[in-house]
């Protein structure tokens, strides 16, 4: 199914409450009331109502694996996203079942071999009274011993036939009881699955934002070094670019004094020779005077 069909979480949510707080409980309640009643009939030596009981148990057991089925197929139209959140909601449903199908595997066989052993033991018993009655007795027995004795095998082999029937019963009911061990794998593999993806995408993003971390980092690291290339570099290609230019503009700097000191040496000489000429008193007029 596209992932663009399937449903979102909320649209299944009715028929999901329906399987975990009404099916599939009701289911396992029955299943804990017919596995009592077939050990209380079976200790009061009802094997008939006992083997009915298996019978019953077997078939709700089997109803149990349906609803299974049908539950890992109402999962699977759900949205990727939201099966997380279903395994959730289904976790206490797929629990107790696991409960309830361990706890038959676990009981059931132990009444059997009991019972076996105690049918045994009150066979033999009845076999030894027969004979010790057939050898001490034999001018006294009544009229319609042989009609006794032939009672006594025919209940006999009515309670081994019924024996074998609820030990067959027992045999069928676990093999039902196997194949919803199986519809519950299913579904627990699934949900583990899932779990695992849900853990491993949480890892990827925190890893993920690590590294964007430690990139931001070394951005930023990148940017200082940067930063301090640059001055260095303009430091650096100043020196280079200033060190001749401050030559050529020291050299004409200091022809422009030059020429300015010559410049104002002339002017002060010229200006202290005018003041010298003008500071000499001119010579005497010798043509009108006499010499006494």
């Amino acid at each position: 199914m596209d992932e663009d069909s399937k449903l979102p979480l909320k649209r299944v949510e009715f028929s999901l409450t329906k399987f975990n707080e009404v099916e599939i409980p009701h289911l396992l309640d029955l299943l804990r009331q017919h596995k009592a009643n077939i050990i209380k009939y079976e200790e009061q030596g009802e094997l008939v109502r006992a083997r009915a009981e298996q019978t019953h148990a077997r078939r709700v057991a089997s109803q149990l694996r349906g609803l299974l089925h049908e539950l890992d197929a109402l999962r699977r139209q759900v949205r990727e996203a939201d099966r997380a959140r279903f395994d959730a909601q289904t976790q206490r449903a797929r629990d107790n079942t696991l409960r309830a199908i361990v706890d038959y595997l676990g009981t059931s066989p132990l009444t059997i071999k009991r019972s076996a052993a105690e049918a045994a033991a009150a066979a033999s018993a009845a076999s030894t009274d027969s004979v010790g009655l057939v050898a001490h007795a034999p001018d006294a027995a009544p009229p319609d011993f042989p009609a006794q004795i032939q009672l006594q095998v025919e209940d006999q082999a009515v309670y081994l036939q019924q024996r074998e029937e609820l030990q067959r019963g027992f045999s069928e009911l676990q093999t039902e009881l196997h194949a919803l061990h199986d519809a519950w794998q299913c579904m627990q593999a699934a949900a583990l699955a899932q779990r695992h993806q849900v853990a491993a995408s949480a890892a990827s993003v925190e890893l993920a934002a690590d590294n964007a971390g430690a990139a931001r980092a070394h951005l930023a690291a990148g940017e200082r070094l940067s930063a301090g290339a640059w001055g260095v570099s303009g430091a650096a290609l100043g020196l280079l670019a200033g060190g001749p230019v401050g030559l050529a503009v020291g050299a004409k700097a200091g022809a422009l004094a030059a020429a300015a000191g010559s410049l104002l040496g002339f002017l002060g000489a010229r200006v202290l020779g005018r003041r010298a000429r003008l500071a000499v008193p001119p010579p005497p007029d010798h043509k009108d005077g006499k010499v006494d």
